[in-house]
């Protein structure tokens, strides 16, 4: 991706010169400006939270009819500790949801895909989502043995790009719409971080 900008001096003790050369401007800003739609839901997690009774008690609170089951942050980094988020996101992205993915079978985290994020630029679910949801990042667990380093691959799909990539136990997948750009869709899966350690909802 290379820096957006680099600074060439020249000279000696006695004077320089500063010469910047301009990149390209990627639309993306800070998570922490957004609101987190799920951030108050709460099945009871606290520091000796079981995981398998945390994932049974969000399923039973779900109205059970998608595996997708809207959770918080703090429920996502409890189901799956070290699950990563990116500090940056697409510039007009201005709510993001959270959900627990579920197989409805074993009534457990699905392995594939195990959580799911929707980058919203308006209230999630109030507008189509090819209007309002401008990324999608999806998080399974990484079930190749001894594939543990981040490497991204990149591909187009059907409105839009895909990104994914490897990070320790989990698998990433990020979805962006047309109208994110190629250089903003990576600067975004490249930015990710513990989602623990990240303060949302406030800006």
């Amino acid at each position: 991706m290379g820096d957006l900008s680099q600074q060439v001096v020249f000279g000696d003790t006695s004077s320089t010169t500063t010469t910047t050369l301009a990149g390209p401007v990627i639309d993306v800003v800070a998570v922490t400006g957004v609101e987190w739609v799920n951030e108050g839901l709460d099945a009871g997690v606290s520091a000796d939270t079981d995981v398998d009774v945390l994932v049974s008690r969000i399923w039973d609170r779900s109205p059970r009819t998608s595996e997708f089951v809207q959770a918080s942050p703090i429920e996502v980094t409890t189901a799956l500790p070290g699950v990563q988020f990116p500090r940056l996101i697409p510039g007009r992205v201005t709510h993001v949801s959270s959900q627990l993915v579920f197989d409805r079978a074993t009534l457990t985290l699905d392995p594939s895909q195990s959580a799911a994020f929707g980058l919203w630029a308006a209230e999630p679910y109030s507008i189509p989502r090819g209007e309002g949801q401008m990324a999608v990042l999806r998080v399974g667990h990484n079930q190749v043995p001894g594939s543990t380093e981040r490497e991204f691959s990149s591909f187009i799909v059907a409105d839009g790009r895909e990104v994914s990539w490897v990070n320790g136990a989990y698998v990433y997948s990020l979805f962006c719409r047309t109208g994110v750009t190629e250089e903003a869709c990576f600067t975004v899966a490249e930015s990710t971080t513990s989602l623990s350690t990240l303060t949302l909802g406030s800006r």
